[in-house]
């Protein structure tokens, strides 16, 4: 990879917003409880309760963590009875339904699809394959409840941001190995997908002036895998996995990310798997980007693209 790429100014403006609501914060040197309040304050700037919904309604489901939170969203104009099973992002660490708020309410009111959301257990506490384990259960819940909720069970896409796009990748994989009921189709949103990837972006993205660093990543990765460190299990890397059998893959990054050249990579291995793929590298936006709808263009832009994708493939 030759010289950086310029990162657009309106994502430079609103990395100040949160530096100054956080000032200097390093998740890897504080306490677990008060480095997650901090960085969970830091993503809160961009989220407004905004764009108002027909629904967005919070409850408590089981799961093998015990009750879990969840969020549905339901937009006015309804394109359909599919829907968006959505996981967070964060690192496995940070970030819940509150803290992708905004971009999930976005993500409904543009695709015309109800958006269901859930709060994972996080690490440290809770390594592999605990996040796994509740995103299968809201998945499981959501099916079941598909009916009650007027969304048809068999169109239902999952999606998910940086960890989330590794766990909805996770799902959909193990759910085709166990002959079990599998996602329409996916967007993988600048995704993780196996620790130790040393890549052209990682080099010249991962420095911290462009989002999280490369050491930062192998922090993430050594809490979410714990114990299984030492041998990563596939599903908890599925960078690494047979693709065959999936359904159509949205595939976003931007142009960046420390994950860029990741994504990349992982396209090409689902297209060489026989996998309809749609690879969208953004210019000049850098990791974590789809939280800024309030304040960046672009951000708006991606999801647009995001919610017409999966609409397109859910009708």
């Amino acid at each position: 990879m030759g010289q950086a790429s310029a990162v657009d100014p309106e994502i430079l403006a609103a990395r100040a917003l949160m530096a100054q609501a956080v000032p200097g914060l390093d998740v890897t040197r504080l306490d677990t409880v008060q480095a997650r309040e901090l960085a969970n304050k830091m993503a809160m700037v961009f989220n407004d309760g905004q764009p108002e919904l027909k629904r967005v309604e919070t409850r408590f489901i089981e799961s093998p963590g015990g009750p879990m939170r969840t969020r549905l969203y339901q937009p006015e104009r309804a394109a359909g009875r599919g829907a968006i099973y959505y996981i967070h992002g964060g690192g496995w660490f940070s970030c819940n339904v509150d803290t992708h708020d905004r971009m999930l309410r976005f993500l409904a009111a543009e695709s015309g699809l109800s958006v269901f959301a859930i709060d994972y257990r996080l690490a440290p506490e809770h390594p592999y394959p605990a996040a796994l384990e509740d995103t299968q259960a809201g998945w499981l819940w959501l099916r079941a409840n598909a009916a009650a909720l007027e969304i048809d069970a068999d169109r239902i896409a999952v999606s998910g941001d940086s960890a989330g796009a590794n766990l909805v990748l996770a799902l959909a994989l193990a759910a085709r190995d166990a002959g079990a009921p599998m996602p329409a189709a996916g967007a993988l949103l600048y995704g993780c997908f196996a620790p130790g990837l040393h890549t052209a972006s990682r080099e010249t993205y991962g420095t911290g002036a462009y989002g999280p660093t490369g050491p930062r990543l192998d922090w993430y990765w050594s809490i979410y895998l714990g114990p299984a460190a030492a041998a990563p299990p596939l599903l908890a890397t599925p960078f690494h996995a047979n693709f065959k059998g999936l359904g159509p893959q949205y595939i976003g990054v931007g142009e960046c990310d420390v994950l860029a050249d990741e994504n990349r990579m992982i396209a090409a291995r689902m297209q060489e798997a026989g996998v309809a793929v749609e690879l969208d590298v953004w210019p000049n936006i850098t990791h974590g980007v789809l939280q800024m709808t309030l304040n960046v263009e672009a951000a708006r832009k991606a999801v647009r693209v995001i919610a017409q994708t999966l609409a397109g493939w859910l009708r």
